[in-house]
């Protein structure tokens, strides 16, 4: 896996919420979840049911694109990600567990719901930033084009 560059890394850390969209056999949906960065493993992790909408599309087609966006009041502010991922429950218990800890340090509330573990791995993230320079984009991939 190609390392994630360390303004996209810093991004996700600075934010919580993704906004997912989901697609299968003419169906689409999107959803808004808390999430929490696993960037050593290219990843986010969202806490979702597989009955939801989105979970059940997820689950029958895992591509999706998402964005990480905040909410500036100026064209010269934005910042934000637009990606595309695999979405997976994650079912190995030992990777779940691991997959909890890191969510419930950044979001203890989220101890008190059950629901599943979703893995978002992701293979392209498009960072844009027009606080420094209008337009400037960061492309990273998981593993180098050929």
């Amino acid at each position: 896996m190609n390392p994630i560059p360390e303004n996209i890394a810093a991004f996700f850390g600075k934010n919580h919420v993704v906004s997912l969209a989901a697609a299968h056999d003419g169906d689409i949906w999107s959803a808004c979840c808390f999430y929490v960065p696993d960037l050593a493993a290219g990843r986010l992790i969202v806490l979702t049911a597989r009955k939801t909408r989105h979970g059940t599309l997820m689950a029958a087609n895992p591509r999706i694109a998402g964005t990480v966006a905040g909410q500036p009041d100026a064209i010269t502010k934005i910042s934000g990600i637009q990606f595309q991922a695999q979405a997976r429950v994650i079912e190995d218990e030992a990777e779940r567990k691991a997959a909890l800890a890191l969510f419930y340090k950044a979001h203890p509330m989220a101890r008190a719901m059950k629901s599943d573990v979703w893995a978002l791995d992701l293979d392209m993230v498009k960072f844009t930033d027009n606080k420094l320079v209008f337009a400037q984009k960061t492309l990273w991939q998981r593993h180098q084009a050929v």
